[in-house]
C-alpha cells in the first residue's frame, strides 16, 4: 500500500468519525429541521412542482372557481407550499388549509389552517363549501388503500360545492391510478382544465396529476 493510499484511507476514517460523532453531539430536534429543510428545498424544485406553481395553478387562476370570495382548500402542508396559498388567492379568493399533522401548522394559510384528517372534512368544514380543492401528495401518502381513497373521496365531495374543481396529485409507485380503480365514483368526475386538460404525466417523475369536477348533487 502506497503512503498515498494510506493517507486517505486515514482521512476517510476521520471524516466517518467526525460524521459519527457530529449526529451524537447534534440534538436531534436540530437533526430533524435540517433534514426536513434539506427534503423540502429538494421538493419544491422538483419537475412536478414547477409544473404546479407554472401551469397548473395558472390554469386554475383563469376559470371562476378562484375569482372574488371564492373558498378554496389545500390539502397537505409543507415548507413548499407556504408560498402557493397567495397565487391562488391573487383574484380575490379566500384559500383554507387542513393537514393532520400539528407540526406542520407554522407551513398554513395564517389564520385559516386547520389541524385535522381528510376524513372528518364534513365535521370539520360544516359551514364552508369549497370551489377548488387541491389533494396533492396525499394519495399514496396516508390514504394509500383503495377503500381509504373512496372515503376521502366521499369526504371532499361533501364540502366541494356541485361542479367545484378538484385537484389530485398522485404517484405511480406508490398507489394504483385512482381513475382506472375509480375510487373518484360517483362524485366525481374527470374534467378538462384550460391550458391543462383531463391529466398532466409529469416527465422525469412518476408524479401524475388528475383534474376531476364534482357531479351535480
Amino acid at each position: 500500500m502506497t503512503s498515498d493510499s494510506r493517507e486517505n484511507g486515514s482521512a476517510h476514517k476521520l471524516v466517518s468519525a467526525l460524521v459519527f460523532s457530529g449526529k451524537k453531539l447534534v440534538p436531534r430536534v436540530i437533526r430533524e429541521h435540517i433534514s426536513e429543510y434539506v427534503n423540502s428545498w429538494r421538493t419544491a424544485r422538483s419537475p412536478d412542482r414547477a409544473l404546479l406553481i407554472k401551469s397548473i395553478l395558472p390554469a386554475f387562476g383563469q376559470t371562476s372557481a378562484v375569482a372574488f370570495h371564492k373558498a378554496i382548500l389545500w390539502i397537505g402542508c409543507r415548507r413548499y407550499t407556504k408560498n402557493y396559498y397567495s397565487l391562488l388567492e391573487h383574484g380575490g379568493a379566500q384559500c383554507w388549509t387542513l393537514d393532520l399533522d400539528p407540526r406542520v401548522s407554522q407551513w398554513g394559510r395564517a389564520g385559516r389552517h386547520v389541524v385535522g384528517d381528510i376524513l372528518n372534512l364534513a365535521d370539520i368544514f360544516p359551514d364552508i363549501r369549497f370551489d377548488v380543492i387541491l389533494c396533492n401528495g396525499i394519495f399514496g401518502f396516508g390514504i394509500d388503500t383503495s377503500s381509504t381513497q373512496r372515503r376521502a373521496a366521499e369526504a371532499m365531495a361533501t364540502v366541494i360545492t356541485p361542479g367545484g374543481w378538484l385537484l389530485l396529485g398522485w404517484n405511480t409507485d406508490r398507489i394504483a391510478d385512482p381513475v382506472q380503480t375509480q375510487v373518484m365514483k360517483p362524485w366525481f368526475d374527470q374534467a378538462s382544465l384550460p391550458s391543462v386538460g383531463e391529466r398532466f404525466v409529469v416527465a422525469r417523475s412518476t408524479h401524475v396529476y388528475d383534474i376531476f369536477r364534482r357531479c351535480p348533487a
